[in-house]
């Protein structure tokens, strides 16, 4: 349940604290009418990330590509949408129409907000669609306790977004024009180094760049920190919160005895409101980094696979595994080395008494993270989905990839060629995770 909670966290807060924002800048340059754009790109954004993970399918170099222009497209829209918003603090609410219809300054400020919505929250959406295959996708097809878990906390990563972004756009109602600038410039820094550092990293990984040992010692701590990002924006958050309470105490009212009872009442009404949002956002920006930090530590300490047994091919280009030797109904696995020396792991378990679940030891929803055998059960090493061992060999969920064999004088025979076709998996990173 706490990985649902944090995986639905991690990319909802992002694209919740971003539309936010955006809504503050509208609200505070009194172009609320906006809105609706700003919604309409989020939902594009949306309906653009299921057609690509779900119609087109993308993975390897298509994967790595289609990110790397999200992220690009990401970066222009943002500082575009930042400067035109500066300019409208500045400039005030009144703006002037040019002479065509198509070409108004009302048509532009539309296309910017539309665009800068869907691309900045295209990739965190599509993070989150992929919660269904990540998590709820598996090889039962009946409900349990498990699903039923896994299914709150989703839902639960949800709430906790939208209630976030609910009491950030109820705390920042009294913001100064400085301190929208200084928030926004703090988000603009933090969006920025994310993108750039990915562009760089496939950039280098695609060898538009040379990965020389002094591009090494950049590239390395950059991966190692990917997965502070969403700390970074927690922080952002907290500098948004802590100038909307400055603000708050330098305007705030005193209440006068002079006041006739209805004004005090609703006075007195009012300050309990805000007393109450602000104590919602303080509660949940401890909240989500607890939640998020938990679960990171609990990942760090991820069962380690079990070695991997050496194999090599016989004069047939075959790999040959006596049956007796896979026959205890035990997760068994197997390494073989590919002809450009990729380590490819395979697993064999009996799982009848003529049949025997053979796959890779990777799965194309996490990769080439292994699967481990805890009380009789195969568990995914990375989303701690349970398999069902009779449909080991099948496609579907996160089983593992199959592995085609035969069976010959008492042995499984596999084909190296069969191995050789899947060695990607075992040296690709998946950018979306």
């Amino acid at each position: 349940m706490l990985k649902a909670v944090a995986l639905i966290l991690g990319s909802g807060f992002e694209a919740a604290l971003i539309l936010a924002i955006m809504i503050i800048w509208l609200r505070r340059t009194a172009k609320m009418y906006l809105s609706r754009w700003l919604a309409c790109g989020a939902a594009a954004a949306l309906l653009t990330g299921w057609l690509v993970l779900y119609v087109m399918v993308l993975s390897g170099p298509k994967k790595e590509r289609f990110t790397g222009w999200a992220m690009a497209a990401g970066l222009i829209t943002e500082l575009v949408c930042y400067v035109w918003l500066l300019r409208r603090l500045r400039r005030g609410s009144a703006s002037s129409e040019a002479s065509g219809p198509l070409f108004s300054r009302k048509t532009l400020e539309i296309a910017i907000v539309f665009l800068t919505s869907g691309t900045l929250t295209l990739l965190p959406f599509m993070k989150i669609l992929q919660f269904p295959s990540n998590i709820f996708i598996q090889t039962y097809s009946v409900v349990n306790t498990e699903l039923i878990l896994k299914f709150a906390g989703g839902v639960l990563g949800g709430v906790l977004c939208f209630l976030f972004a609910l009491a950030f756009l109820k705390n920042t109602r009294t913001l100064s024009v400085g301190s929208i600038a200084i928030g926004s410039t703090a988000l603009i820094i933090v969006l920025m180094a994310n993108q750039l550092s990915t562009i760089v990293q496939i950039l280098f990984a695609r060898g538009v760049f040379p990965l020389t040992p002094r591009a090494m010692k950049i590239l390395v701590p950059l991966i190692n920190n990917m997965d502070k990002y969403i700390y970074a924006l927690i922080a952002v958050s907290l500098v948004w919160t802590l100038l909307a309470v400055a603000s708050f105490l330098r305007r705030r009212e005193r209440l006068s005895t002079d006041w006739n009872p209805a004004v005090q009442r609703k006075f007195k009404a009012g300050e309990r409101s805000r007393k109450r949002w602000a104590a919602a956002i303080v509660s949940l920006l401890i909240m989500l980094p607890g939640l998020i930090g938990l679960d990171a530590y609990l990942a760090g300490k991820t069962v380690e696979l079990s070695p991997a047994e050496p194999v090599a091919p016989d004069h047939n280009h075959n790999i040959v595994i006596p049956r007796a030797s896979v026959d205890d109904r035990n997760l068994h696995r197997f390494g073989y080395t590919a002809a450009d020396g990729t380590m490819v792991r395979f697993i064999i378990i009996r799982k009848s008494e003529t049949t025997y679940g053979v796959g890779f030891d990777a799965c194309k929803i996490c990769g080439s993270t292994g699967y481990y055998q805890k009380n009789g059960k195969v568990i995914c090493r990375k989303c701690d989905v349970i398999m069902n061992i009779p449909t080991i060999g099948f496609e579907g969920g996160c089983n593992p990839i199959p592995l085609p064999y035969q069976m010959n004088e008492g042995n499984l025979v596999i084909a190296s060629a069969d191995l050789e076709k899947e060695t990607a998996t075992f040296h690709q990173e998946s950018l979306f995770e």
